[in-house]
């Protein structure tokens, strides 16, 4: 009995957890061929900057508006007292990645699949989006996208 409350306990934890970052320094199928020289040919001295806020089971804002081959530091800033994590699936293919940054760590890797941001932290995306498009963006905790937390993503010129 014991294990059994154990067990689910611990289900129950991991089920809220955002898990941790995925950065892929091998071609995952449908990304990018060319993201690592397409993060080499990019001028990072001036990146746009995007800031996006966690709160109250939102992202703010939810409509985020990137241009297509400009270096891009997006900054997501969780000032909740829980983890949470961005996932793009359709997104995150077409753009060229340099690095996840945050809580004192960088990855470095042109493909991602997630970001995770601790309770109150800061994480940074920085990169070049490749295509234009119109994409969704939302939270893969469990019931969080359907509480709210989730947007749109527009690349144009």
């Amino acid at each position: 009995m014991r294990r059994t409350l154990a067990a689910l306990s611990l289900a129950f934890g991991l089920a809220g957890c955002a898990g941790s970052d995925a950065a892929y320094t091998q071609l995952p199928p449908g990304y990018l061929r060319d993201a690592a020289e397409i993060v080499a040919r990019a001028d990072w001295s001036s990146p746009d900057i995007v800031t996006v806020t966690i709160a109250g089971h939102a992202f703010s804002p939810n409509e985020l508006v990137f241009h297509r081959d400009r270096p891009t530091r997006l900054v997501l800033v969780n000032s909740t007292d829980s983890d949470h994590a961005v996932v793009a699936d359709q997104f995150f293919t077409d753009i060229a990645v340099e690095r996840i940054s945050g809580g004192g760590q960088t990855t470095r890797a042109p493909w991602v699949g997630k970001v995770v941001v601790p309770a109150g932290e800061t994480r940074e995306l920085w990169f070049v989006p490749a295509r234009f498009g119109a994409y969704r963006f939302e939270c893969p905790v469990a019931g969080h996208a359907g509480l709210g937390e989730r947007g749109l993503i527009e690349v144009g010129r």
